[in-house]
């Protein structure tokens, strides 16, 4: 499920009650985001801010940085529980979990050349379901403790004419290029985007994004 960022919940709750305007973008932005080493190896040498996605034991991929340079150790075990910037010391090589920075929109980064481009995704039923069920088109009706919605149409980034690097997340903006970051979604089958794959795509349903109060 997809997790609001800082700038996104402040506008929500502005809104919300406290009187303030959010003129929703007619269309949102679909963007990659990448590590800059892969997922977590074994016996590894990692440089200071290198970073590393990490499907840690709360089941769920985390993005972590390395705040001290050093070697992997042989085997990941336990080491990683997935508690929000929890500081792990991994061999000789210390990181550090970075939703705080990914919350914040300084952690976040997206491939950058060999036709890299957001995705336009014009804000409609019609594009994406109501809280009722995948797939709907009518207004949320849905009952659900987590009011989830999901893509009702395939997301397709351009083929890559470079390599992007090992793709661990994706993420909704307001804008085709900069802009404001407001959500990030965790892959569930992160992988390695190189020159010549096919062009990557998040198949219908795939998208899911939830409120859970």
């Amino acid at each position: 499920m997809g997790i609001w960022t800082n700038y996104f919940r402040n506008k929500f709750q502005d809104w919300r009650l406290r009187g303030q305007t959010f003129a929703r973008p007619a269309t949102v932005y679909f963007g990659i985001l990448t590590t800059t080493k892969g997922p977590r190896a074994n016996s590894t040498v990692y440089a200071l801010n290198d970073t590393i996605s990490v499907l840690a034991n709360d089941g769920a991929l985390h993005l972590y940085k390395a705040t001290t340079a050093g070697t992997s150790a042989a085997a990941q075990s336990t080491l990683y529980p997935g508690a929000k910037n929890e500081i792990i010391t991994d061999g000789s090589a210390v990181f550090t979990e970075q939703e705080s920075a990914l919350r914040a929109g300084t952690a976040a980064v997206e491939p950058s050349g060999g036709s890299y481009a957001r995705v336009a995704l014009t804000a409609s039923m019609a594009n994406v379901s109501g809280t009722q069920s995948a797939g709907s088109t009518a207004a949320s009706s849905g009952t659900a403790v987590a009011s989830t919605i999901s893509n009702n149409v395939a997301i397709t980034f351009p083929a890559p004419t470079a390599d992007w690097k090992y793709a661990w997340a994706l993420a909704i903006y307001d804008a085709s290029t900069a802009g404001n970051m407001e959500e990030w979604l965790p892959m569930t089958t992160p992988k390695t985007i190189n020159n010549g794959d096919a062009a990557p795509a998040v198949a219908i349903g795939v998208y899911q994004s939830s409120i859970d109060a």
